[in-house]
């Protein structure tokens, strides 16, 4: 069962709290070091060095005296017993145990960069589990293996072999953290979103998480004084509820959260598991989660570099203002504000007179201005528009969209470069028309810089959206009521439960069920009936048919032994009846359906929808992951297409709510017991304000996913 934590609990354990020696050593060693820096184990060593990492380095390999113009070391046993972390550039079958040298050695951290664990086969497996265990017993830090490391630009420390840290310039730290599965996936996407504007406080690629695992990441985060929002590439988890709890922390945080979530389609869900052997679960309970903890999901690496460019330019816009030398382009840059959500900055009548007295007759002065092409022979224009819509007290935002004009780039960047210092506004430029050369100058002069223009509005949206999202989330809470007992309760030895046992089941847990007696006869019948008292329902239980209702395998509205006896003649004949049951019938009343199933992620995830009939009808229906707390269940009521229809019934939907958390609470103890798979209620009536279930089934046995 998930549940909250306070502030901190997350970070209790020792291997948590060392994630800063991950972030933060004051010494590395590097083990499998070498000269050539273009192999795996000279790359990090060069990279440490050139990108200014201020503490002791070691390296370790017995092969050499010097490497890179340091003092080498022979073994682990030669070095200091104070060096904080290890990099380890060694084949899989070597790593386990130099891994463990070094835990005995006194090392608080260690990454792993080499491949050849989970991801390959038992063997792997084996390996990983050894590396899990140490990691355990020692509380080191484990980041890895098959990972591609970490960079921490808030801290100079660069613990990878990623190519392109070889190859970019200086690199000024920003308050976004990058959190992901994949390593060349973490490292091509840091690169993207760098060269659009985007500055990082961490870089972490997590891999097949032998030691730490993404929500331990996420847990430190929220405590990270240098991040103040995370964007992340999230294949799968084995525990939903530790990640619920990261997630929580950093919504309570006041951080937001963007992650894109992979494995989505079946061969996607193949591909995570040969990847970093991740379990990628059922997408409906990740969206569920994401919906419950304030998380954007992101759809694309686009988005992730759009979001993340936007959170470094633009983390508190509202209203932007747009310039632009393209009459066309202001329409299109309006509808993409509208489309994502963007308010267009209402300009004063000041700042209308003062574009009005600086731009051409036949520019447009509405938002977003139009400077026209006049900016070619007068480039400062450009910089005059800029500013004066700076001053607009209603602006906290600009945008400035260019169109051709390749032939004098290097005059408007100069002009863009120059004006940036003087706004008290964020900019960024979209340049369209143009190759790819001219916006990477761009680029390399400090500007955030895209294309399309949409990107950087739909960048925008994504944050506002976030900012609203992490401040409307529901917490992952524990439910007050005493966990369900279900330990007096047989469950039937059979692949299925139909009816009569499913009902029998929720009714010795306090569910409200109808008086239904078993029947094998007309006799049995009519005694049946005049027990309960009429009117009933006759329903056929064997033979087991699926959707009895829609095949006529359910009589209802009988008034007597005679329609009964009828009723009895016509399942016998129509179906081969051998056993029924009689029910009492409920009164008219909006239909429910509740499930809830067995899944490896989140222990149990559940479904709440339109029942009757239209359960299969119209598909409506609410995934919802644990725990099933009466807050959250109405906010997913609330959004069914048949709520109007229970809203009209006069029903308060918080007391249903509070019901509903009853059931749903008793079938997750059911199906967590180990004995059933699946449990679902369909119909479940809402009468008076309260729900009974009409009708209920429950699997033993086959995959949960």
């Amino acid at each position: 069962m998930m549940r909250a934590r306070q502030n901190g609990d997350d970070l209790s354990s020792q291997r948590i709290s060392h994630i800063k020696q991950l972030l933060d050593p004051s010494s590395i060693a590097v083990v499998g070091a070498s000269n050539d820096a273009e192999k795996i184990g000279g790359r990090p060593l060069q990279i440490l060095s050139q990108r200014g990492y201020k503490g002791r380095l070691y390296p370790v390999n017995p092969k050499y005296e010097t490497i890179q113009g340091r003092p080498a070391y022979a073994d682990i046993s030669d070095l200091p017993s104070d060096v904080e972390m290890y990099i380890f550039c060694v084949p899989a079958q070597a790593t386990v145990e130099l891994v463990e040298k070094a835990a005995a050695h006194g090392a608080k951290a260690g990454v792993i960069l080499s491949g050849g664990f989970a991801e390959v086969g038992p063997e792997g497996v084996r390996l990983q589990e050894r590396l899990r265990r140490i990691a355990n017993e020692h509380d080191l830090a484990l980041l890895g293996p098959n990972s591609l490391g970490l960079a921490s630009f808030t801290n100079r420390v660069c613990a990878t072999f990623a190519t392109t840290l070889s190859t970019m310039p200086s690199i000024e730290p920003g308050d976004v953290a990058l959190l992901s599965q994949s390593g060349g996936t973490a490292f091509n996407l840091f690169t993207e979103s760098y060269w659009a504007g985007a500055r990082f406080s961490h870089v972490i690629a997590s891999g097949n998480e032998a030691g730490l695992a993404f929500a331990d990441y996420l847990s430190f985060l929220a405590t990270d004084d240098a991040t103040q929002s995370v964007v992340g590439y999230l294949e799968g988890v084995s525990d939903g509820g530790e990640l619920a709890a990261a997630l929580e922390a950093l919504r309570a945080a006041g951080k937001p959260v963007y992650l894109l979530k992979a494995g989505v389609s079946e061969h996607g869900r193949r591909s995570v598991a040969s990847h970093t052997a991740q379990f990628a679960g059922d997408d409906s309970a990740y969206s569920a989660l994401f919906d419950r903890t304030g998380v954007v999901r992101l759809e694309s690496m686009d988005d992730l570099v759009d979001v993340s460019r936007a959170l470094t330019v633009y983390p508190r816009t509202d209203r932007l203002a747009v310039g632009t030398n393209s009459g066309g382009a202001t329409a299109y840059i309006s509808d993409a504000c509208d489309r994502f959500g963007v308010r267009l900055a209402d300009l004063s009548s000041e700042t209308g007179a003062a574009l009005g007295a600086r731009l051409p007759a036949f520019a447009g002065l509405s938002n977003p201005v139009d400077f026209t092409p006049q900016v070619i022979t007068d480039h400062e224009i450009l910089a005059d528009t800029l500013q004066t819509l700076d001053a607009d007290p209603d602006v906290d935002g600009l945008l400035v969209f260019l169109g051709s004009m390749e032939y004098l780039h290097e005059g408007l960047i100069d002009v863009l470069v120059r004006t940036r210092p003087t706004l008290r506004n964020p900019l960024s430029v979209a340049w369209l028309g143009v190759s790819d050369e001219v916006r990477a100058k761009a680029a390399r002069a400090g500007l955030a810089v895209s294309g399309d223009p949409m990107r950087i509005v739909r960048g925008i949206g994504m944050v506002q959206r976030g900012r609203k999202r992490q401040a409307g989330g529901i917490a992952v809470i524990e439910p007050e009521d005493a966990p369900v007992d279900v330990s007096g309760v047989q469950i039937p030895d059979t692949s299925h439960l139909d009816e009569a046992a499913a009902t029998s089941l929720l009714a010795q847990l306090g569910t409200r069920v109808p008086a239904g007696i078993e029947i094998s006869s007309e006799q049995d019948a009519v005694a049946a009936a005049e027990s309960i008292g009429y009117p009933v329902f006759l329903k056929l239980v064997e033979p087991f048919i699926a959707h009895r209702a829609r095949v006529g395998a359910i009589v209802g509205g009988i008034q007597d032994s005679t329609q009964l006896a009828e009723a009895h003649q016509r399942l016998v004949n129509s179906f081969g009846m051998s056993r029924g049951i009689v029910v009492e019938e409920i009164p008219a009343g909006p239909d429910l359906m509740v499930g809830v199933m067995s899944d490896r992620t989140f222990g149990t995830r559940a479904v709440l929808g339109a029942g009757g009939i239209w359960a299969n009808e119209i598909g409506d229906l609410r995934t919802i992951i644990p725990p099933y707390d009466a807050p959250s269940l109405q906010r997913e009521l609330v959004k069914l297409r048949i709520f109007p229809q229970i809203k009209a019934a006069a029903v308060d939907s918080a007391a249903l709510a509070q019901d509903l958390s009853r059931i749903f609470r008793r079938l997750d103890a059911l199906v967590r017991s180990g004995s059933l798979t699946e449990f679902e209620c369909n119909p479940v009536r809402i009468v008076d304000g309260e729900a009974i279930v009409l009708d209920a089934l429950a699997f033993q046995g086959g995959d949960s996913s």
